[in-house]
């Protein structure tokens, strides 16, 4: 991946060790080489502590044939997505206007990496036989260590009544169309006109709210 941030090295492997990762191939302090203005390199396992068998961010196997006969997944030797997130979060947490592009996306800053992040934990990188998540592909799940599996930990989730729903004329579903006491927004002359010009409602639409 490539890094656009004013962390210097150091940092940036200081993060890796402190996640119980390391730097690929920086057995004599080369593995984080510049690459124009952005540092370019790769994250890579810890062997040297396991849990179950496993270094933390184990990735494993999204091959058809990628089962041990006891129905677990092989190992594979590199750092799975939860890995690359945690990392990139810190990244992003010490240089919130940092940019890191990956094979997978080009995250601008921490809003961008909120925004385009969490899907690419869907992307199938199995046969289309057997389809894999890449958020799946690890030991994560099993293994001894403690790693928050969500996958979209920065969705804002809103509970709303049906009974709410249905009372509003035009069953409007966006949570920002409802007051705090569940009553919806229709009669309301300031919002209708944000109806109008965003949603594609008229006049008339209101005519017996």
């Amino acid at each position: 991946m490539k890094v656009w941030t004013v962390l210097p090295p150091k940092e940036l492997r200081t993060i890796a060790h402190e996640l119980g990762m390391k730097i690929h191939s920086d057995w004599n302090g080369t593995g984080i080489r510049k690459d124009g203005r952005a540092w370019n390199f790769r994250l890579a396992l810890d062997v040297s502590v396991k849990k179950d068998g496993y270094a933390r961010y184990h990735r494993t196997s999204a091959s058809y044939f990628g089962e041990n006969k006891d129905g677990t997944r092989r190992k594979v030797a590199s750092v799975c997505w939860h890995g690359y997130r945690d990392y990139m979060l810190e990244v992003f947490e010490r240089d919130p206007d940092a940019r890191i592009k990956t094979a997978w996306a080009d995250y601008k800053g921490v809003q961008g990496f909120r925004e385009l992040y969490p899907a690419t934990g869907y992307r199938n990188i199995g046969p289309p036989i057997a389809p894999i998540a890449m958020s799946e592909a690890c030991a994560c799940r099993h293994s001894g260590w403690l790693v928050d599996l969500s996958v979209e930990p920065y969705a804002n989730v809103y509970l709303m009544n049906q009974s709410d729903i249905k009372a509003c004329p035009h069953f409007i579903m966006t949570p920002e169309h409802y007051r705090p006491d569940g009553s919806c927004k229709c009669d309301d002359s300031e919002h209708q006109e944000f109806m109008i010009a965003e949603w594609g409602y008229s006049k008339s639409d209101f005519v017996s709210v």
